[in-house]
């Protein structure tokens, strides 16, 4: 998930907009409060469901989890943070926030797509042969919601795909309670990484 996360600064960065919103894949388009069954899928492999809720510059992402809870993902200008709902201890864990990568000028560039579906948002790298190659496509709904995307991601071994389709989508204003802990969970810090 973190690593999902740290994709979304290609597209913040590309759209030119500033971290107030959620998800930045669409938000040129606007962005009303919504909540949506997110499928995510790596490499071609089954999808993963989310539910997720957004509002302004606040993100819950809910996924299934061993046994009866679920867990929780919180992205706020004030919070990001992981937790299991059924965690015993009731803790959660603090997330560093994505630091947006930062490309050479000249490499990166933004195009538009316009359909009756919505619009795509195609960002686009320039390979070392000097050709411009799409590594994001995002189409969005005309309100600013996101359908689909599709994220290719260079790696040491090659490279991944990831792909997400968003449905049940319904634009609701969400309780503030949402983002913030539940009552008794306590905020720890990760544990430091392992030194190389």
């Amino acid at each position: 998930m973190t690593r999902i996360l740290a994709r979304t600064g290609l597209a913040l960065l590309a759209l030119g907009t500033e971290p107030a919103w959620a998800d930045p894949r669409c938000a040129r388009l606007g962005q009303p409060a919504y909540s949506a069954t997110r499928l995510i899928s790596t490499d071609g492999a089954p999808a993963t469901a989310t539910r997720v809720i957004l509002d302004g510059a606040r993100q819950r992402i809910e996924a299934s989890a061993p046994g009866e809870g679920r867990l929780v993902t919180l992205i706020t200008p004030e919070l990001h943070a992981i937790f299991l709902t059924t965690a015993e201890p009731p803790v959660a864990l603090r997330l560093a926030p994505p630091a947006p990568p930062r490309p050479e000028p000249g490499t990166h560039r933004l195009r538009e797509e316009r359909s009756r579906a919505g619009t795509t948002f195609i960002v686009e790298l320039r390979g070392a042969s000097g050709q411009w190659h799409a590594v994001e496509r995002n189409l969005c709904r005309r309100d600013g919601v996101l359908l689909e995307a599709w994220q290719w991601w260079p790696e040491a071994q090659g490279a991944r795909v990831v792909e997400t389709r968003q449905s049940n989508i319904r634009l609701t204003r969400p309780d503030p309670a949402l983002f913030r802990l539940p009552h008794g969970f306590r905020l720890v810090e990760p544990p430091p990484s392992p030194r190389p």
